[in-house]
Formats: C-alpha cells, sequence, structure tokens
C-alpha cells in the first residue's frame, strides 16, 4: 500500500512483455507436467521465501490492523515436522524493498500479491508460477477494485463517471489500476480527471474531502479500519466493482524450484488446510491456484 518509487517503471516494462496477455502461456496457475511426482520427503526441502501480506501481522499495512493478526509460524512448525520441508520466510513492510530483493532473486518465491511477483518477472527475467491461493479472513481466495463514490452522490452506475474526477491507485496495484481502467475502456467511460494515490486511506480521504468524486480502492478495506477510520459506512456507496483475482498467492520461482519440490510443498500446504488449519492463519489456509492471467491496461491515461 506504500508508493514504490520504481514500481510504474518496471510495471510498463511487464506490460510491454505481456502484450499476449489471454493467451495460456501467461497462465498464472502451477500445472505440473504429465507425470511429474512430488519429490520424496526423505530428504528436508529448504524453501525460502519473500512475505508481504495484506492479511499478516508481521507486514500489513496499519490501516488493517485491526483484521490483519495472521501468522505463519504454526504452519512452518508443521511443514518441518509432518512433510521435512524447512520453509524460510522474510517479511517486509514495504512493498519496494520486497521487490528490490526480488529482482535480485534472493529468493526461491514470494507470498504477496500475484500482481506484485508478476509485473517484475518479464524484465528481471523470473518464471514465476502460483502454487497455493491464501484465503482471506472470510475463506475466500479473491481481490477485487471497488469504485467509491460519497452517499450523497448522483453518481449510481459505473457509466455515470463520465467527466467526473476520480483517483485511482498507481500502476503496482491490479485492482486499482489495470482492472478498472480496463473496465472503463471497455465501456468507453472517459473520466473528466484522473490522478493517482498510493494508498486505498488517501484515495478514500480524497472521496470525504471532497476533492474527488469517485476513488477506487481494494475492497478488502470495506471490512477493516481503513475506511471506517474517516468514514462510516453511511458516508460512502459501491457503484460497482472489477473482475476477481487471486488475493494472495504462494509463488515460486521455477528456475530455482523443480516442479517435483514444488508439487511436494502444494501437496503439504493442502494437507494442512482446511478443518486441519491453523488457527494462526486465520482462515481454512490455502487452496489449489485458480486461473488467473494478468493482462495489464497498457494505454497511457489522461492524468491532470
Amino acid at each position: 500500500m506504500t508508493k514504490s518509487v520504481t514500481s510504474s517503471i518496471f510495471a510498463i516494462l511487464i506490460c510491454v512483455g505481456l502484450m499476449s496477455c489471454g493467451t495460456n502461456e501467461n497462465e498464472t496457475a502451477f500445472e505440473p507436467e504429465s507425470g511429474v511426482k512430488a519429490s520424496s520427503s526423505e530428504k528436508v526441502l529448504t524453501i525460502n521465501l519473500a512475505v508481504n501480506d495484506t492479511y499478516c501481522k508481521q507486514t500489513a499495512c496499519a490501516c488493517i490492523h485491526d483484521i490483519a493478526a495472521r501468522e505463519y509460524f504454526d504452519i512452518q512448525k508443521r511443514l518441518m515436522a509432518d512433510f521435512n520441508i524447512d520453509l524460510k520466510l522474510k517479511y517486509y513492510m514495504e512493498p519496494y524493498e520486497m521487490e528490490d530483493a526480488l529482482k535480485a532473486k534472493k529468493f526461491d518465491g514470494v507470498i504477496t500479491k500475484p500482481w506484485t511477483a508478476f509485473m517484475l518477472s518479464e524484465a528481471a527475467g523470473i518464471n514465476y508460477k502460483r502454487i497455493a491461493d491464501v484465503l482471506d479472513v472470510n475463506n475466500s481466495p479473491w481481490l477485487t477494485g471497488a469504485f467509491l463514490v460519497r452517499k450523497d452522490s448522483d453518481i449510481k452506475t459505473i457509466e455515470d463517471i463520465n467527466g467526473r474526477t476520480l483517483v485511482a491507485g498507481q500502476e503496482d496495484a491490479y485492482e486499482k489500476y489495470h482492472s478498472p481502467f480496463r473496465i472503463m475502456d471497455e465501456k468507453n467511460i472517459k473520466p473528466g480527471r484522473i490522478y493517482q494515490k498510493a494508498s486505498c486511506l488517501e484515495c478514500i480521504n480524497e472521496l470525504m474531502d471532497n476533492k474527488t468524486e469517485v476513488a477506487i480502492v481494494s475492497d478488502y478495506v470495506l471490512q477493516a479500519s481503513c475506511a471506517v477510520d474517516v468514514a462510516s459506512e453511511d458516508d460512502f456507496r459501491t457503484i460497482g466493482h472489477t473482475e476477481k483475482m487471486p488475493l494472495c498467492s504462494v509463488i515460486l520461482d521455477m528456475a530455482k524450484v523443480s516442479e517435483a519440490d514444488a508439487l511436494r510443498l502444494q501437496n503439504a500446504l493442502l494437507a494442512v488446510s482446511g478443518k486441519k488449519s491453523a488457527e494462526s492463519l486465520l482462515c481454512d489456509g490455502f487452496v489449489k491456484p485458480a486461473s488467473w492471467i494478468p493482462n495489464p491496461y497498457l494505454k497511457p491515461i489522461a492524468k491532470n
């Protein structure tokens, strides 16, 4: 949720690399080759991951502190005890610091919003695959961008945004930039003025201070203090959502982790999920990765 100094540059680079989005070759979900079997648990499998998880206690933005209490310690212990997997985690509060570490290929992968990793993959030459999606506190794997207006606004639908002032997220936030601008482009909706802010809280502040008529935010802030700290639920309305995308995934660099080892970790994560999930995860744990092919918005937006 913090602005990355370099994120826009790398988002543009990856956009060029993803011009052919929409084809299976850009599928982000892990699917092992036919005949691949999980590696043996006789040997310790060590996996080093960076972490910037929306709901994780060690990495969450302050604006959702009231519901962000997830911890991975119990899962790490169970993976080692039951599956001989040594999952080593390094937590990053600031996404841009983690991005630098990922570009330097310091880790075997990452637990984060998928776009945070995949926007870097082409420029950095990293073959990322999502081996599992992490459920949120409501046991959903999904994230959307939400279009907000003030409660007393005459804007009723996304189509009414034509000619209005809109504040959006930055290029490193798929749900607050790429997805909503693609929707508006497909519907031939042309806001009158567009500008950007780094965080959801800044966008909501702009809306409540009457500096903008429409704010695009991540949908999870509607359940958290990020929204209610600056406004009550009676002060704004949601007029639409973007398409669904994975909120948080366990993502591996397939140049560093073999398919057999990736399958072994995937199987272990699924085995400690559902009714067997640790309470410290605040959810039922992990699920197989849903299909998601990023389709970044390539056209320039008329900011002023």
